[in-house]
């Protein structure tokens, strides 16, 4: 019994600790589980949010897709609309044309009458793109023969019924009631063009398209272009390339002085002084009256000493009323001895300036140099009566006229 007591005095002792420990547990466990429960929540919460955004998004991209398709379908279905009615507008038979006996059946709407009066309805097919035409002969019960027509959904293609010709009959049979049978018997026959544009050949849809081809340029255009290259190349100072171009101006367009003297100036300035001369003895040759390109060449063949050759290329417009043609003229005319031709062309000058005073003057040095005294003298004063003359030209004037003496 002691034995027995003094275990259960031990078992007092320890149950008081073994509650203790116990309860240490139960507060660790109350006070961790919360934290758990919270963390586990809020896991949840987000795993859920994301499987909702990520559906969300998904649906979204769907809507966007069938909007899309929608779209694209809407606009297609316009596009055939608009190309079937202008396609049938464009096809459709003239206004005047008879219209067949046997007219167009849809198939859906197709109905027989009775035995004694027998007709066909006719209706237009709506949205057809060609005419169907039907081939029947109604007599009594006799079945009506339709053509067939195929048409693609969804396309702009379509093909028609393929026929050239039909001809319709319709007999009508009419039995009088209460009356002798009498027998009326009408025929009526129509030919009907089926074909039409659509048949022949496929719609086909106009694109833009763009088409590049060469176009031949004229001798003008091509003699603009080609001067304009020159001027190119003598502004970047490459004279051998400028007159290659020049020399091709001047074959595709002959006539062109300017690019004519142009040529011969470069040549001049090489001192290819023959070239010259032969390109503006050409020009002259093509166009005689063209004053520049005389006076142009009579230069190089005075800066050549060729006085004689000068004048002689000036000579054919002696008469030409030009105040700088006129004094080339004179001044070669004197130099080549040609006092004559000299004279003729300080008259002319004097003819077109009346008033100025130095033309009178020339005129008068010249008759002094052939000893013309008398002439020399009245030129010497009408020079000086036009009072332009500068105070070394009146000086020079007054002491030839004491010269003279006359």
């Amino acid at each position: 019994m002691s034995v027995i007591n003094q275990m259960l005095k031990d078992l007092d002792k320890r149950s008081p600790e073994v509650n203790a420990s116990s309860t240490q547990t139960a507060n660790v466990n109350a006070t961790h589980s919360p934290m758990k429960i919270a963390l586990i929540t809020a896991i949840s919460v987000l795993v859920i949010c994301s499987l909702a955004f990520y559906v969300w998004q998904l649906n979204n991209e769907n809507n966007a897709l069938k909007a899309q398709q929608n779209n694209q379908i809407n606009t297609d279905s316009a596009v055939v609309k608009k190309t079937s009615a202008a396609l049938e507008v464009k096809n459709s038979p003239p206004a005047r044309e008879a219209r067949p006996a046997a007219a167009l059946l849809p198939v859906s709407k197709l109905k027989t009458q009775s035995s004694d009066q027998t007709s066909v309805q006719t209706s237009k097919i709506v949205k057809a793109p060609s005419t169907i035409v039907v081939n029947s002969k109604v007599s009594g019960t006799t079945p009506i023969k339709l053509a067939k027509t195929v048409v693609s959904n969804g396309s702009s293609k379509v093909t028609p019924a393929k026929q050239d010709k039909s001809i319709s009959h319709v007999d009508d049979h009419s039995h009088a009631v209460g009356s002798t049978l009498s027998h009326t018997h009408k025929k009526q026959e129509a030919v009907v063009n089926k074909t039409t544009p659509m048949a022949k050949s496929k719609a086909k849809i106009n694109t833009n398209k763009m088409s590049v081809s060469r176009r031949q340029l004229s001798a003008d255009e091509l003699a603009k272009q080609k001067l304009v290259l020159a001027e190119k190349a003598l502004a970047a100072k490459q004279v051998s390339k400028a007159e290659k171009l020049l020399e091709d101006v001047v074959i595709i367009t002959p006539n062109d002085s300017q690019t004519r003297k142009k040529l011969a100036a470069l040549w001049f300035g090489r001192q290819a002084y023959q070239d010259a001369v032969n390109l503006l003895s050409q020009g002259i040759a093509l166009n005689g009256k063209d004053s520049s390109l005389r006076q142009m060449k009579a230069r190089i063949q005075l800066k050549e000493g060729q006085t004689t050759a000068a004048l002689n290329t000036l000579k054919p417009l002696a008469q030409l009323r030009d105040e700088q043609y006129q004094i080339m003229l004179a001044n070669t005319a004197q130099q080549a001895g040609h006092n004559k031709t000299a004279v003729s062309a300080y008259q002319v000058l004097i003819d077109m300036k009346p008033d100025a005073g130095r033309w009178q003057l020339g005129l008068a040095v010249l008759y002094d140099r052939n000893s013309q005294f008398i002439l020399a003298s009245k030129a010497y004063k009408k020079a000086l009566s036009k009072n332009d003359l500068s105070v070394s030209s009146e000086q020079f004037v007054n002491e030839r006229i004491q010269a003279i003496g006359q």
